[in-house]
């Protein structure tokens, strides 16, 4: 089985942590919103969208955008907002590695600032690529384990195995992000050739790779302000998204499958699966009943929860 990162086991405000990064948000929006330009569908899945923080990037882009979150705290607690800025978005609580969704939905989506906190990505992957159809669209951000300052300080300390690719796991025992103090969290950097490896063995093709935040350093905003870091940053993803300087990767993905697909619907109930053994799911009220297993399901302050472990 794999850990979770629970949020609510804390009750921890994902918002907060974003109310001192305002240059970090506006790097990934900026990015976002060119990759997204051109891109459009129907079905969309934000997974680990917590309170919409990226949400104005992919909206107006596709039509049925569903935000995906483990945290059916955070979900509920910003549910009036979402919905009053973003009509007709649907809020899930579920687990990642078992999504209530039928084969075959998605045309498009993304993950960002949540891979660091999937400890098992192949088996994430391997899910991602079932329930997205072919030719899906699908961004995937991640914490870039051999950013330049990780590799100065490898160099520094003669670092050896910091340089395979394997992921590292940072230490969270004092972190506040998600975890409190003697517990330790789920939070690992990867090496970009080990996500994009996963990436292609479940048949996504990596279209594009940028890099974010080059400028994420206290150093930085001490010197410079963030409109003028924000400048600095939108030259850098231009001239440098080749590199691995960035704590920050994007891989800008397309699936590629052999699957015939049926038309799918408008509606939740004709994309919505049981998480636990892919029977149809039938809506009545705020109860969802899986017609194979007879589990039942319960929408509670607006806000579905199909969590399992």
């Amino acid at each position: 089985m794999n850990n979770i990162s629970d949020y609510d086991l804390f009750s921890y405000d994902y918002s907060q942590y974003w109310q001192k990064r305002r240059y970090e948000h506006l790097s990934e929006t900026h990015l976002l919103n060119r990759i997204f330009r051109k891109k459009n569908g129907n079905w969309f899945l934000d997974v680990g969208g917590s309170y919409g923080r990226l949400t104005p990037t992919y909206y107006n882009h596709y039509q049925n955008p569903i935000i995906l979150d483990y945290s059916a705290k955070t979900l509920r607690n910003n549910y009036e907002v979402l919905v009053n800025k973003y009509p007709g978005i649907n809020l899930i609580a579920a687990n990642a590695y078992k999504m209530p969704f039928k084969n075959n939905t998605f045309d498009g989506g993304l993950m960002v600032r949540v891979l660091h906190h999937i400890e098992n990505p192949k088996e994430y992957f391997k899910e991602l690529k079932r329930v997205f159809k072919n030719n899906g669209k699908y961004v995937q951000e991640f914490a870039n384990k051999i950013h330049i300052k990780a590799r100065i300080k490898a160099v520094i300390k003669r670092d050896k195995e910091f340089f395979n690719t394997n992921p590292y796991k940072q230490p969270t025992l004092t972190a506040s992000e998600g975890t409190k103090n003697n517990i330790e969290g789920i939070f690992f950097n990867y090496h970009p050739q080990h996500i994009k490896n996963l990436l292609i063995n479940e048949k996504f093709l990596i279209e594009k790779k940028y890099g974010c935040s080059y400028f994420r350093s206290p150093f930085f905003k001490k010197i410079f302000n963030d409109d003028t870091l924000l400048f600095f940053e939108k030259i850098m993803q231009r001239l440098f998204s080749f590199s691995n300087f960035p704590p920050s990767i994007f891989y800008d993905t397309m699936i590629k499958k052999s699957e015939k697909v049926k038309i799918v619907g408008t509606t939740l109930e004709d994309i919505l699966a049981c998480p636990k053994c892919k029977g149809n799911i039938k809506i009545k009220d705020n109860l969802a009943r899986c017609n194979k297993c007879n589990l039942d399901f319960k929408k509670e302050h607006n806000v579905w929860d199909f969590r399992i472990e």
